[in-house]
């Protein structure tokens, strides 16, 4: 094999790397459950032990949407437990209230992450919320909450769209503006690269 060959076969495994790559890439919803689904851990140990023949009024701001949610989820995890919502009655036996609630995502940066420039997206999806459990008869505070964590990952920039969920605001966010290299530099080098393989195509088909 001659060095045009081994020269148009590098170029082209290079450039096929970049485009055939494919990752498995997680919405930004989906960082939100998973989140959500880590804070409940200690509570249900704490609904378990209270147990589930009793009755809970979950208490929130409902013009909140991530406040809201994260009640959604709650429900969904807990679906085994008489959670009431929008009732005080003397059946009920325990109030959950949340509180300081935030939900949201972060578009830290706009990056290449090789020599081709495949544009990526640095994010930050977190969830942070307070709550308690109040006795309702006394009032008595059985049990306090405080939750907040991060997950830093990055997407590729041309899956914008799969990552966002337009039913919540908590899931978008606004692009930061490109560094100069990302924009003309490296877009230069791909355009650059394929002429050369393409180039190398007819010179080695003509020998």
């Amino acid at each position: 094999m001659n060095l045009k060959y081994l020269l148009f076969l590098a170029v082209f495994l290079l450039i096929s790397d970049i485009s055939f790559c494919q990752e498995n890439i997680s919405a930004n919803l989906s960082l939100v459950d998973r989140l959500l689904d880590e804070s409940f851990t200690p509570l249900g140990n704490k609904l378990t032990i209270l147990g589930k023949d009793n009755f809970y009024e979950i208490i929130f701001d409902k013009n909140r949407q991530d406040q809201a949610y994260i009640v959604e989820s709650l429900r969904r995890k807990f679906s085994g437990y008489k959670l009431i919502i929008g009732e005080d009655s003397d059946s009920i036996d325990y109030k959950i209230i949340f509180k300081n609630s935030n939900i949201g995502t972060d578009y830290r940066k706009i990056f290449s992450d090789n020599i081709l420039g495949t544009k990526k997206v640095e994010r930050e999806v977190r969830v942070s919320y307070e709550l308690a459990i109040m006795n309702k008869k006394d009032s008595a505070l059985v049990y306090n909450q405080s939750y907040d964590k991060k997950i830093k990952d990055s997407f590729d920039f041309d899956k914008l769209n799969l990552v966002e969920d337009n039913r919540y605001l908590f899931t978008q966010s606004i692009l930061p503006e490109e560094s100069t290299v990302n924009q003309f530099l490296y877009p230069a080098i791909i355009i650059a690269a394929s002429a050369l393989a393409i180039i190398l195509f007819f010179v080695i088909r003509s020998n």
